[in-house]
């Protein structure tokens, strides 16, 4: 497991922005919601290939969630297990939530409640990937799989929601992403 770029730099040098992932890579962009009124919590994540194009999103909701934290770890999982369906072997998987990478990147989180959750997501990219990255990105280069994860939140049934492209409601999100990774 590596993780190539620092946080706000993106494939192309630029910050703060989406960026397409480098030739013959699909990135997945993850994030997790939380709501703490009710301790319902959703996920959404996005996966795109070299030309920014959507191959597939999903969102979903678990009801009693017990943090952000253990949201934005599902958020993750949900995203590599849909890479795996699709039979995907490189991959970059980039989440606004740094203690994800470092979880991915290292043992410390073993033993917290997210550790097995944590140790499902390590298993399945070491039995799956030929290639593997993991990056922090701002939330700014994460915004399709933030309001992904808000609709889940939302979602009145637990079930997720995989469809090839994403919602028609946020399809602007991801025409600017593809604006801003040209300029």
């Amino acid at each position: 497991l590596s993780s190539p770029a620092p946080a706000s730099s993106s494939a192309h040098g630029r910050s703060r922005t989406w960026a397409c992932p480098f030739a013959d890579t699909l990135k997945i962009n993850a994030d997790g919601a939380f709501r703490e009124n009710d301790k319902n919590g959703g996920w959404g994540c996005v996966i795109r290939d070299d030309n920014g194009g959507v191959l597939q999103s999903a969102s979903g909701r678990l009801r009693f969630a017990r943090s952000p934290l253990q949201m934005e770890v599902l958020a993750c999982l949900e995203g590599v297990k849909a890479a795996v369906s699709l039979g995907l072997h490189d991959v970059c998987l980039e989440t606004d939530a740094k203690q994800v990478v470092w979880a991915v990147q290292g043992d410390e989180f073993r033993l917290s409640l997210v550790g097995g959750l944590v140790h499902n997501l390590k298993e399945i990219i070491a039995e799956n990937f030929v290639n593997f990255h993991v990056r922090y990105v701002p939330r700014q280069c994460n915004r399709v799989a933030h309001e992904l994860a808000s609709i889940g939140s939302r979602s009145v049934e637990s079930d997720s929601v995989v469809t090839a492209g994403v919602p028609d409601c946020i399809l602007y999100l991801v025409s600017s992403d593809l604006a801003d990774s040209v300029e």
